[in-house]
């Protein structure tokens, strides 16, 4: 028998996805910002959270805590819009879920089931922040972190970042690649896969990095080639977005969103951050690179919109927002 309480519950959750998103008073000329974020941790599916079951949960205690949703790779698929976020537990382990939704602002929800990642790397100790890209050669591929613990350090806490790959034709059924392997950059993240071919090679967007959260000697959003997705290797890196001094990108940047094909270059909205006595501050910021020398930029930072992020704040759906807000592909 179901519990009681599942329905007192579950009218809350139906309320929530089903809640109208509008326009803030937020105004620049640049972009529009919404009242509500599109996806919480409340929005987790209660037969995630609850055995429902009242005999064997006579007290309906919470079983699967989700302490946040964040930091979401976004797609469009036949004019739906689809999310697959990072879900971070009360014990910081993090999984993949899918959420979609008919307008992209608004009424978003998960689907039953989360991603089931193929477990192909025993050392990896949890997985976050997946960027989607529909490539030239028909899947769609997620470029997301993996973690594991670093073996050489005898700091408790030390870990290891990498790029993990996987691939798929429905969001549903993923193939686990070998993560990609960068001969000069002992770690990576905000690893982006490029649309299309570039020379008749695959093209990612890397950010080098010396240790797990500091960049180093690390000089910003790289770019680099590699002719087998499936054992992606990439010897050089050039620099194609630099971290510069007392600006946005002092202390490091990275890339988010896949680039958006304009009518004379790559739009690429990225993100740099400077420390404060705040914490750190998130920017993000668009730069354009050309057609047919993508690792050439075409224009400086064209506009930025800046933010505070702490550590333990929930994340926004910045990839989501491209599809909303980037109207300058007529312009370049």
């Amino acid at each position: 028998m179901i519990h009681s309480r599942y329905y007192t519950e579950l009218d809350k959750y139906n309320q929530l996805i089903r809640k109208k998103n509008k326009k803030c008073g937020f105004y620049n000329g640049i972009i529009d910002r919404y009242e509500n974020p599109v996806l919480t941790r409340n929005h987790a599916p209660l037969i995630w959270r609850y055995d429902l079951d009242a005999e064997r949960n006579p007290f309906f205690m919470e079983r699967l805590g989700i302490n946040a949703v964040m930091n979401s790779g976004a797609i469009e698929i036949n004019n739906k819009f689809y999310l697959v976020a990072r879900v971070e537990g009360n014990d910081r382990k993090s999984f993949f879920a899918v959420a979609e939704s008919t307008s992209g602002i608004d009424e978003f929800q998960f689907w039953d089931y989360p991603v089931l990642l193929p477990d192909t790397c025993p050392e990896e100790t949890n997985v976050y922040d997946m960027r989607l890209t529909k490539h030239q050669d028909g899947f769609i591929y997620g470029v997301f972190c993996s973690e594991s613990k670093d073996t050489k350090s005898g700091d408790l806490s030390a870990a290891v970042a990498v790029a993990g790959i996987v691939r798929t034709k429905d969001l549903k059924t993923w193939e686990r690649l070998d993560n990609l392997t960068t001969l000069h950059s002992p770690q990576q993240r905000n690893v982006v896969l490029h649309p299309e071919f570039v020379d008749g090679k695959y093209a990612f967007y890397t950010r080098p990095m010396d240790g797990f959260i500091e960049t180093g000697s690390g000089g910003g959003i790289g770019f680099g080639l590699c002719e087998n997705i499936a054992h992606a290797v990439i010897d050089e890196e050039r620099i194609i977005s630099r971290r510069v001094y007392h600006t946005l990108t002092e202390v490091k940047n990275g890339a988010g969103a896949v680039p958006i094909k304009g009518k004379k270059s790559w739009i690429h909205i990225a993100h740099g951050v400077r420390n404060t006595a705040a914490g750190l501050r998130y920017v993000l910021y668009v730069f354009c690179n050309g057609f047919k020398r993508p690792f050439q930029s075409n224009c400086p930072t064209i506009w930025s919109v800046s933010g505070t992020v702490r550590n333990g704040t929930g994340g926004g759906c910045i990839e989501c927002s491209v599809y909303k807000w980037c109207n300058c592909q007529g312009k370049w």
